[in-house]
């Protein structure tokens, strides 16, 4: 595996085992083509058994959350655009009256909330990022603003055209007088009661 494949194929989206075994602590990947297990550093696997406690308890505890397959978080969403994106000025908003579990894929809606603000990023610029989330009759509405009007559709046209056939996106651009960009998302969703 080179280093470029270890950026672009991380080993918890693929899934890892972690056993014990011959005295030994070992790991290997859940990916059917990869049949390696390794042994654990000393100081890996006392750090893992540092971590197992806490491990127990999200697995059995009174606190424990159901991993819901399916089910759009977008506070998720927007926490993990604030961490990737941590010095630049993100102005976000979710609203969802009825507080509905919103089945949509997780990983399709963040890359291209991740792509349309790295597309409003300039050198010389610090920009100002509005993003306003709604649900509305089985729909996520996404306005996306850009203050300073630095993202141009065409450079997002091969993600645009990912959204909409993953996500059955429909996305509309529209620039003002004022220097700003719009973009107007619509995504069809699946709805829990």
């Amino acid at each position: 595996m080179t280093p470029q494949d270890k950026d672009e194929n991380p080993v918890f989206k693929k899934g890892i085992w972690i056993r014990e075994q011959q005295g030994q602590l070992t790991m290997g990947s859940l990916d059917k083509n990869d049949n390696s297990v390794m042994v654990l550093s000393d100081e890996l696997a006392a750090k893992l058994h540092t971590v197992e406690s806490d491990m127990m308890d999200a697995l059995f505890g009174d606190n424990r959350t159901p991993f819901r397959p399916g089910v759009l978080d977008m506070d998720a969403v927007f926490a993990k655009l604030k961490k990737t994106f941590k010095t630049i000025e993100l102005k976000l908003s979710f609203a969802d009256p009825h507080q509905r579990q919103l089945l949509c894929a997780f990983d399709p809606v963040f890359t291209l909330m991740e792509n349309l603000v790295a597309s409003s990023l300039s050198t010389s610029l610090s920009p100002v990022i509005n993003i306003n989330a709604s649900v509305l009759e089985n729909h996520l509405y996404i306005i996306y603003r850009d203050f300073d009007s630095v993202s141009k559709p065409s450079d997002l046209a091969p993600e645009f055209y990912r959204a909409k056939n993953r996500l059955n996106a429909n996305i509309q651009f529209k620039k003002t007088e004022n220097n700003r960009t719009y973009y107007d998302i619509m995504i069809p969703l699946g709805s829990e009661s």
